[in-house]
């Protein structure tokens, strides 16, 4: 007759085995939707709320709208030239890919969008962006256009004033990297700090 104690523990190994398959389980079905949660599926009818046509001017006074980059994936990505971090790491990211991408670079569209035309006309903000890279177009025009693009893109932004600065005011924004299809459909946005890696892994998608 097997003794009490060692009933209990073959019940507690298999109580542990259930568990930790349990965990396993669960583990890998939460993270599977974490790291899709952002996705679009190309193939679904619903298209996501995010993105949409609008009017702005870039280098030399080009018009843009969203029909301007259709037929190749779009980064896109908000800010304003006076940014004195956010902007400038996430337009470093684009630059990466770009970069990295050599030859093929030419095969997705690259957008700075302005949230401050007050400031940043269409000369300032392509020179802004051609400092990253000189594939990355830089849009501005006027408020109410700026204010219609960020609206479509769901971008937060906020005029704040700056007492005893000559820069008089910063633009508190939200700070995420757009990846739009060949059609100008949202297919997932990323952290202005993201590795460029994990951008290119997405890209491989489309090119």
């Amino acid at each position: 007759m097997k003794s009490p104690f060692l009933k209990g523990i073959k019940r507690g190994i298999g109580i542990s085995i259930v568990l930790v398959i349990f965990w396993l389980l669960s583990d890998f079905f939460y993270f599977s939707k974490l790291d899709n949660k952002n996705k679009v599926n190309l193939e679904s009818k619903q298209d996501a709320s995010i993105g949409g046509d609008f009017d702005l001017i870039g280098k030399n006074g080009k018009k843009y709208n969203i029909e301007s980059f259709k037929g190749k994936p779009l980064l896109i990505f908000f800010g304003f030239a006076s940014c004195p971090d956010i902007c400038p790491y996430g337009l470093t990211m684009i630059s990466s890919v770009l970069d990295s991408l050599d030859e093929d670079s030419n095969k997705i569209n690259a957008v700075f969008v302005t949230l401050d035309p007050e400031r940043d006309n269409y000369e300032k903000v392509s020179e802004f962006a051609n400092i990253f890279h000189k594939e990355i177009i830089g849009l501005s025009g006027s408020q109410e256009q700026v204010d219609q693009a960020a609206l479509a893109w769901r971008v937060y932004k906020k005029k704040v004033l700056l007492e005893d600065s000559d820069l008089e005011y910063t633009i508190d924004h939200s700070a995420f990297i757009y990846l739009m299809d060949q059609n100008g459909k949202y297919y997932t946005h990323f952290s202005h700090n993201i590795d460029a890696e994990e951008i290119l892994k997405e890209l491989k998608v489309f090119i």
